[in-house]
């Protein structure tokens, strides 16, 4: 098994598609020789993976490698639309860039799987994996089924991308915590210091105005942006500093009192100290 960490995954499509899964549909004890990604647009059915079994509806995302026996069934009465892309993390040259089939669990031959990977910085990903209200993927989805379809030119890469960004967004919410508390808390944050740029944001006045205690802010921040709570005001302030010195024709100094900032030597030192140069140059 190959060990690599999850930012450098460039993953290959194998096959992308919007599948209809009829009354009955049933695929039962198999494995895949790549790794497997289903989420459910709509319906319901049963998923199993190794020994563990799921009522999937909307929204339901199921991940895993090729190592895991898994079934898919639809009730008598149950329908799925599901989108199903099979795909390497990253492109082998001397593996087969076509379609896998799926192989029954007494002919699965580990020696056949494709670059088995575990991720030291996300290991959740090097096991079979089942997440909801993943509906925020859906769009990318739609477009990889699109694309993988059209095959025009370009159409590997821009589907590396393209489902690159699902699994990022995937991985995120793996690190963050699935559907706890503070990532709302974080989302809210956020955009209060976008909307009040000028206005105090201090961790103490942050805290009054969540009621949280400022240290917790600071620990959720931390953990959804990989910033202080400190740090990601001064970064907002000055991104929205660069933006007014290159679109209006405010001075340096108006500048650094409209987004916030006390001292104009705080300010020239902070953004200098992100981007590597003074406020002035971006003015010229």
């Amino acid at each position: 098994m190959k060990k690599m960490l999850f930012t450098e995954i460039s993953p290959f499509v194998r096959y992308a598609n919007i599948l209809y899964l009829r009354r009955g549909f049933a695929v039962s004890g198999v494995h895949a020789y790549d790794t497997r990604l289903v989420y459910f647009m709509s319906g319901r059915a049963r998923v199993r993976l190794g020994d563990r079994s799921f009522e999937a509806g909307r929204g339901a995302l199921f991940l895993w490698p090729s190592d895991v026996k898994y079934s898919i069934v639809c009730g008598a009465d149950d329908e799925a639309k599901v989108m199903m892309v099979n795909f390497d993390y990253f492109a082998v040259p001397a593996a087969p860039r076509r379609p896998q089939p799926t192989v029954p669990d007494r002919r699965y031959d580990p020696q056949k799987a494709i670059a088995p990977v575990s991720f030291s910085d996300l290991p959740a990903l090097s096991e079979a994996l089942h997440l909801e209200e993943m509906q925020v993927l859906e769009p990318i989805f739609q477009t990889i089924a699109a694309e993988y379809l059209s095959k025009k030119l370009f159409a590997d890469l821009l589907l590396s991308d393209l489902l690159r960004q699902a699994l990022l967004l995937l991985g995120r919410k793996l690190l963050s915590g699935v559907g706890d508390r503070p990532i709302g808390l974080c989302d809210r944050v956020i955009e209060y210091v976008r909307q009040n740029c000028a206005g105090d944001l201090s961790n103490e006045a942050l805290g009054k105005r969540f009621n949280y205690h400022p240290n917790y802010i600071n620990r959720v921040m931390q953990k959804h942006t990989g910033q202080s709570l400190h740090q990601y005001v001064l970064t907002y302030r000055v991104s929205r500093a660069l933006e007014l010195l290159q679109t209006t024709p405010m001075t340096v100094t108006e500048v650094s009192a409209c987004v916030g900032f006390s001292s104009i030597k705080h300010f020239s030192q902070t953004f200098k100290s992100i981007y590597g140069y003074s406020p002035i140059h971006f003015r010229k």
